[in-house]
């Protein structure tokens, strides 16, 4: 139980690096970054019951002393990943994680071509437009007719229906 002890203070620290690691990618970076201090609380447990069954036995276990201490000094910095890459992780990181042919994490917060997303100016009515509550109204003087308006664009078509429904069970 002793080198087993030693083989989980090697796994949580590794655990906790892969951890940092995998912050950005949803669940899996959560799984390693939590899983990371209970490797390490495992690894206390069971190099203390190594020192305790050699010392009923009448025996040194220096591979239980030697696991537990390491454990100890590994679950410093195992807890805290998981305090900050693993709550990070779990606050930051929603949505699910589909891989398609271009795997990508969602991690482009300026675009595709690494520059700013910029958006075209808003297009503004030309003042006097009827419809525009806003638009100050041009006066005409009145030995002049009023100007010709542009003819008005056709009605947008009614939308679809929605499609029809599967029958229901039994049917």
């Amino acid at each position: 139980m002793g080198l087993l002890s030693i083989l989980l203070s090697a796994l949580a620290v590794v655990c906790a690096g892969v951890g940092v690691l995998t912050t950005p990618i949803p669940k899996i970076g959560l799984i390693f970054a939590f899983g990371a201090p209970v490797l390490a609380l495992g690894g206390i447990m069971l190099g203390g019951s190594a020192m305790s069954k050699a010392k009923r036995v009448g025996q040194t276990s220096e591979t239980g002393r030697i696991g537990a201490i390491l454990n100890a000094l590994a679950f410093v910095p195992t807890v805290l990943v998981a305090l900050t890459c693993g709550v990070c992780n779990a606050f930051f990181s929603s949505g699910d994680l589909h891989v398609q042919k271009d795997f990508q994490f969602g991690l482009r917060p300026f675009g595709a071509d690494g520059g700013v997303f910029t958006l075209p100016a808003p297009q503004r009515a030309p003042a006097g437009e009827p419809g525009q509550p806003d638009a100050p109204q041009r006066r005409q003087p009145k030995d002049h007719p009023p100007e010709p308006r542009e003819p008005a664009a056709p009605a947008a078509p009614a939308p679809l229906p929605p499609p029809p429904l599967p029958p229901g069970p039994g049917k």
